[in-house]
């Protein structure tokens, strides 16, 4: 009676299904340069429906993906005769873009993998676009401070750099607003998931 016992266990055990192995769906590190932090959030799913409602409900600021710039500047100060300006201007930009990842199939052929891997890269395309942004902003107030005319006093010219760096970067901030109206967030660059 024991042999058949076991061989009721075996065959119980036999039926028993494992789980296909997961891996990671990211981009390789050679797409973002060393400057840009990237910040991932998971989402888990095995069809686009489910993919597409974690997106919805973990995505950052009610986006699949996001993209912060900050720019700062700095310079020293140049004394003449006619007053006080901006001597040569140093920027740095710090960016955080944030990113889904999904824990995909390990089949290559397996055509969820493959749509979600386009989506990925027309994705890190779009959020490139607003990482840009913020380098041209910052090369644009490299380019303004020093054009700016002497002032009576450093304090007055420290003034004038810091409020036309400001306009800058506003005006690169509606850059970025309008990039996201232009491109529909992403959508006309295939960022559309589903």
């Amino acid at each position: 009676m024991r042999p058949l016992l076991l061989l009721l266990i075996l065959s119980a055990t036999a039926c028993v299904t494992v789980p296909k192995p997961r891996a990671a769906v990211l981009l390789p590190p050679s797409v973002w340069p060393r400057d840009t932090n990237i910040h991932w959030y998971d989402i888990e799913g095995d069809s686009e429906a489910e993919l597409r409602s974690q997106l919805d409900a973990k995505g950052p600021e009610g986006h699949d993906a996001y993209t912060t710039w900050h720019v700062t500047w700095r310079f020293p100060f140049l004394r003449a005769d006619d007053g006080c300006t901006t001597g040569p201007v140093t920027t740095d930009v710090h960016i955080n873009v944030t990113l889904p990842r999904w824990r995909g199939p390990t089949d290559e052929s397996d055509p969820l993998l493959r749509r979600w891997r386009r989506y990925l890269d027309a994705l890190k395309e779009h959020e490139s676009g607003h990482r840009e942004t913020g380098f041209r902003a910052a090369n644009d107030i490299t380019e303004t401070l020093p054009t700016l005319p002497p002032k009576p006093t450093c304090e007055e010219a420290e003034e004038a750099a810091n409020t036309a760096a400001r306009e800058v970067l506003e005006r690169y901030r509606q850059l970025d607003t309008d990039y996201d109206g232009e491109t529909r967030h992403g959508a006309t660059q295939g960022a559309v998931f589903p």
